[in-house]
C-alpha cells in the first residue's frame, strides 16, 4: 500500500527517481502504476467492465480489453463462457477459479496501460505453464513496464531481472538472476 502511494510511512519517506511521493508527485505515481493482488477485488460485472475497472460502460474501449485479456491468457475462457465479454463474473468472481479470476486482474493491470506493475502474488493460483506463458506475453508488450514482483513461489521469480529478499520490511539482500536460474 506504501509502494502504490495509499499509505504514508511512519518514518522516512518513498521516493521515485530521487522524488518524494508527495502531493502532486504522489497523485501522478498512482495515475502510472497498477497493482495485481493475490486476492483481487472483482465487480458483479461483466468480462468487460472487470477488465476496465472504473471505466463507464459507455466508454470502454473493447478492442483495448480484449489485447489486455489476451495478453493475460484469459480471452479464450472469456469467449467460450456464455454472453463472452458481457458474461457477468459474479460477486467477488465467484463463478471464476482463482487462476482466471487472477489473469482477469493482470489483464485489468494491462488495460490501465501504467508503466509499473506490481504484482503481489498475482500469479500464486496459476499453474506454472500458464504463469510461464503469461509472464511471457507481458515481456513481448512492445512499451518499456517495470514489474514488481512479490512471490513466494521461486519459478515465479525466473524472469526477474533483479531479485532482492525482504524480511521484516526491510531488504536484506539481493540475488543474482544468473546464479537463481
Amino acid at each position: 500500500d506504501m509502494l502504490m502511494g495509499l499509505l504514508k510511512p511512519s518514518s522516512g519517506q518513498i521516493s521515485v527517481d530521487n522524488i518524494p511521493l508527495v502531493g502532486r508527485a504522489r497523485l501522478e505515481w498512482q495515475k502510472n502504476i497498477a497493482h495485481v493482488p493475490q486476492d483481487l477485488y472483482l465487480l458483479d460485472a461483466s468480462f468487460a467492465e472487470n477488465i476496465a475497472f472504473c471505466v463507464p460502460s459507455n466508454e470502454i474501449d473493447l478492442e483495448r480489453v480484449k489485447k489486455a485479456a489476451k495478453s493475460a491468457h484469459i480471452h479464450d475462457f472469456i469467449v467460450n463462457s456464455q454472453d463472452g465479454y458481457q458474461g457477468l463474473v459474479g460477486e467477488r468472481g465467484i463463478q471464476l477459479s482463482g487462476g482466471q479470476r487472477q489473469r482477469v486482474g493482470i489483464a485489468r493491470a494491462l488495460y490501465k496501460d501504467s508503466s509499473v506493475l506490481v504484482f503481489d502474488e498475482a500469479t500464486s493460483a496459476l499453474d506454472t505453464d500458464t504463469e510461464t506463458a503469461v509472464m511471457s506475453s507481458i515481456e513481448k508488450i512492445n512499451r518499456d513496464i517495470t514489474i514488481i514482483m512479490i512471490a513466494h513461489r521461486t519459478s515465479t521469480l525466473k524472469h526477474c531481472d533483479h531479485i532482492y529478499r525482504l524480511e521484516h520490511g526491510k531488504i536484506v539482500g539481493n540475488i543474482e538472476t544468473a546464479s537463481f536460474q
